[in-house]
């Protein structure tokens, strides 16, 4: 008997199924185009649109995360994660500065009872 092959079948990250619906869900355009000029198959692609509506599109779990080429450039990071990461880093930096002029404010405070109390205690 012959043995059987393992089949390869393409698989798509999810940010590519993404794109494919927004072509798909364009006024004037037909799925089925935008399916050949994929290379898809037309029920695939309408598959990812109904998935996409009831808001259960996902990437394949068996799918690998692609290593960049060595010959290529890095990708730029994405803006959306820069502009968080700044915002999250300056969000710390002003409950640091908040914490330590709350220090320095009863600081002062301490200082201005003993300043007081020793004018007080001269007298």
């Amino acid at each position: 008997m012959g043995q059987t092959r393992k089949r390869n079948y393409d698989r798509y990250t999810l940010a590519y199924k993404l794109q494919a619906v927004m072509l798909a869900s364009h006024p004037g355009v037909k799925a089925k185009d935008v399916a050949e000029s994929l290379g898809l198959h037309p029920v695939m692609l309408y598959r990812w649109c109904m998935e996409h509506r009831r808001g259960e599109l996902r990437e394949n779990k068996h799918m690998k995360p692609s290593k960049p080429s060595p010959k290529r450039k890095a990708s730029r990071p994405d803006p959306r994660v820069e502009k968080d990461a700044e915002l999250l880093k300056a969000q710390k930096r002003i409950q640091q500065l908040e914490k330590a002029l709350k220090n320095r404010d009863e600081e002062l405070e301490l200082l201005k009872k003993a300043q007081r109390f020793f004018e007080t205690r001269n007298k």
